[in-house]
């Protein structure tokens, strides 16, 4: 069971990092789930003491306490921890609450969340290099090239067929549903299977509307698979205005750090995609 970081008074909390500053940093704390999900792959995740809540839906991570949701962290409950680095996504914040962090002698270092596999490459290599562990970097990433060198190769291999239509949705509640159109992770992730993502004529993430999902006319339904039970699964979709006009689409679920983040598991999430999404004489292709 997780347990949220004891909120110590600031003044605490600033004496009980400053008096181990002369230690060599072993404590970490990691904000954003593609940030968790890399130190973990790098073996750094015993140094692990703090994570945001999303990361916390890492199985690896689900022991470890929490300190907030990333773009709302409280100094306090950071500097409680004891932990003398942060290495967080770009979303991580706000702001004043990062410099308060720098002003008491944590080291903070962000990286950008760009949803491509260039940024992916370039955030597993940083993370490593300030890790001091470049060489499990590099064989993280050669990892990652390989496995997405599956996934083109088993794309390829049905290329002559009509490219499956992927229509993909952030949701926490039945209220609270988005469609990810282009410059998302989950575009990223649709194109990267060899599908079509049915909401790309769309910017970043939209409001659900009926007609658009019609026009999109999606063949399959991609959701985090965190938020399934939230919307009462294929059914509880199945009922929501534009998706119940949609005849024969199915339910494909990622977890939910692939759809936040491209991590250095990115390839095997599209593989799982393309598990579920693939013709029959595709299964299997390419491994």
């Amino acid at each position: 069971m997780r347990r949220t970081a004891s909120k110590w008074g600031l003044v605490t909390a600033l004496f009980a990092l400053s008096s181990h500053a002369a230690a060599p940093v072993a404590k970490l704390i990691t904000i954003g789930p593609a940030i968790t999900q890399t130190v973990f792959a790098l073996g750094a995740g015993d140094r692990v003491v703090g994570v945001d809540d999303s990361s916390a839906a890492l199985p690896e991570a689900s022991r470890v306490r929490t300190v907030g949701y990333q773009r709302a962290l409280s100094a306090e409950g950071v500097l409680s921890l004891g932990a003398g680095l942060l290495l967080g996504s770009a979303e991580a914040g706000p702001p004043p609450v990062l410099e308060q962090l720098k002003q008491a002698g944590m080291a903070v270092e962000t990286f950008s969340n760009a949803p491509t596999v260039e940024g992916a490459r370039a955030r597993i290599q940083g993370i490593a290099e300030r890790l001091g562990t470049p060489e499990r970097g590099r064989a993280l990433v050669a990892k990652l090239d390989q496995d997405l060198a599956k996934a083109a190769e088993r794309a390829a291999r049905v290329k002559g067929a009509k490219p499956p239509r992927i229509l993909a949705i952030y949701a926490r509640g039945a209220g609270t549903m988005m469609v990810a159109g282009s410059d998302t992770v989950a575009d990223t992730l649709i194109r990267l299977t060899g599908a079509v993502n049915a909401a790309d004529s769309l910017s970043g993430y939209k409001p659900l509307g009926a007609e658009a999902v019609v026009a999109a006319a999606p063949e399959f339904v991609l959701l985090p698979e965190g938020s399934v039970s939230a919307v009462g699964g294929a059914e509880g979709l199945a009922k929501l205005p534009g998706l119940s006009q949609v005849k024969g689409w199915k339910l494909v679920t990622v977890e939910d750090v692939d759809f936040m983040g491209l991590g250095p598991h990115l390839g095997q999430a599209v593989a799982r995609v393309q598990d579920a999404v693939a013709p029959a004489s595709a299964k299997g292709a390419g491994k």
